[in-house]
């Protein structure tokens, strides 16, 4: 039975900014090693941000995945389609991360081979 949150679609257009490129990424329980076709975009609309899209080939077919990534080179047009549920954003050189709620508890008391140590 279809699931409505993971059949949502977003559907992204631009323009490439360099060209696109197969990588390999281990996957599942095994880790088996499949081809990832990358693009890297400027999408149309208000945002300024590049766009990363990766799309999963299966192992078999890297060829495949070769010849898409051989076919789309920087300049061209391609329009995107992705899973809202499996949307990720990365914030590229963060300036600073701060860690906010640390267990306090586990400062107050030292483990007992650091009491001891200082005994």
């Amino acid at each position: 039975m279809p699931n409505a949150l993971t059949d949502t679609q977003i559907q992204l257009s631009g323009v490439l900014l360099q060209d696109a490129e197969v990588r390999t990424r281990p996957m599942g329980d095994d880790s088996t090693p499949m081809p990832v076709l990358c693009l890297v975009m400027q999408t149309d609309g208000s945002c300024t941000a590049p766009v990363r899209a990766e799309q999963v080939y299966p192992a078999a077919l890297r060829g495949d995945a070769d010849r898409a990534a051989r076919s789309m080179k920087k300049g061209m047009r391609v329009t995107v389609w992705a899973p809202i549920a499996q949307l990720r954003t990365t914030l590229g050189m963060s300036s600073h991360i701060q860690v906010h709620g640390r267990d306090t508890q586990a400062h107050a008391t030292p483990p007992k081979e650091a009491a001891h140590a200082h005994a």
